[in-house]
């Protein structure tokens, strides 16, 4: 099973960055859109106007089919994900590189308690996909 520590430290700091800004919508909204996190400095945000998985997953292979400035995607969005101890929610990025024979990803799990988001130490690997950048 991959870790998160595996990926190499531009990948982290991407999934990182897509993390963050996730967080920050929770912290305001207590949800978020989905999101696609792209460009050359991965500067640009592309949102998502579907929180209907298969819908989110066709408009977001759109969208970086038709990307040419992107070495690293990120495509963040809510989740609820079943682990043997409960169900949690999680932000899930999946994260797509030109130098990589798959995409990866990861769920960041967290709870709100008392109006504050408790994020679990360790984030979960939850499989490969297939790398959206490789045509």
């Amino acid at each position: 099973m991959m870790e998160y520590t595996d990926l190499s430290p531009s990948l982290q700091a991407a999934m990182e960055k897509a993390e963050n800004i996730a967080i920050e919508q929770l912290q305001s909204l207590r949800d978020f859109n989905p999101f696609i996190l792209c460009g050359e400095s991965l500067d640009k945000i592309e949102r998502i106007q579907s929180r209907e998985t298969d819908e989110m997953f066709e408009m977001a292979e759109e969208i970086i089919g038709e990307m040419d400035d992107s070495e690293t995607t990120v495509l963040t969005y809510p989740d609820t994900i079943m682990l043997n101890d409960g169900t949690f929610h999680a932000i899930v990025c999946q994260i797509y590189n030109v130098d990589e024979d798959f995409g990866y990803s990861f769920g960041q799990i967290y709870r709100i308690d008392a109006g504050k988001i408790n994020f679990l130490n360790k984030r979960v690997f939850l499989g490969e996909v297939r790398n959206l950048l490789v045509f």
